[in-house]
């Protein structure tokens, strides 16, 4: 039993570093999977390697090609655009869900949020904003109490999250707060209709801010 446990926790613990390498670049989109690579810079026997790569397979981070072996999912502009559509219509539905459902703290903290996020901003503090922008949609779809909605964000998010990095890596549009205000305002006024076209709207809006500033720089196909 100990020993399926200590298993289970350094298959864990492969999975969750070499996605976090993916996710940064540190394995580079279109780059080949070498398990003997992998397997010497974790310290690790080539089990966890591959038991690791078949999950992220499946979360769509890697592709198993014919006689070419496994390599990083590239990233490519439609795909793009079918993860923000998505996300405007789940978050949308999220925000319209919270409203009646979201506690005071929980309300109280995503305001906080918004003005943490205005000062980080202000400051040119990437990594902080990025932080607290998160928090602002994370805790919004989690208000929603939408089981399913979740957990199909769960799977967005991982995914998203490769693409977060070039955005940051851009800076944020300069009317992200004031969205995310509005957002927050049609929230307390119990707007749901409001809430959801806003929420939307600045997704939308986040879509084209990627498409039109970085993607022709990165490792992008059409």
């Amino acid at each position: 039993m100990t020993a399926d446990i200590k298993k289970s926790n350094l298959n864990e613990q492969v999975f969750h570093a070499l996605k976090e390498m993916i996710i940064k670049g540190e394995l580079k989109p279109g780059e080949k999977i070498v398990e003997a690579n992998l397997s010497k810079t974790l310290s690790v026997s080539r089990t966890p390697i591959r038991d690791a790569l078949r999950r992220l397979e499946r979360e769509s981070l890697v592709i198993s090609l014919p006689s070419q072996g496994t390599q990083v999912t590239r990233l490519s502009k439609q795909n793009i655009i079918n993860l923000y559509e998505c996300r405007s219509v789940l978050e949308g539905l999220a925000v319209r869900q919270a409203i009646g459902q979201i506690s005071s703290p929980v309300m109280e903290a995503i305001e906080e949020s918004i003005i943490l996020a205005e000062s980080y901003y202000a400051k040119g503090d990437i990594g902080k904003t990025i932080e607290k922008n998160t928090f602002f949609h994370d805790q919004l779809v989690a208000s929603s109490h939408n089981a399913p909605l979740i957990q199909m964000m769960d799977n967005i998010r991982t995914q998203t999250m490769r693409y977060r990095v070039l955005t940051g890596a851009m800076g944020f549009r300069s009317s992200f707060i004031q969205e995310h205000t509005e957002i927050l305002l049609a929230l307390k006024n119990s707007e749901p209709d409001r809430a959801e076209a806003l929420m939307r709207k600045h997704i939308l809006a986040d879509l084209q801010a990627f498409l039109q500033g970085i993607i022709k720089n990165h490792y992008l196909n059409e």
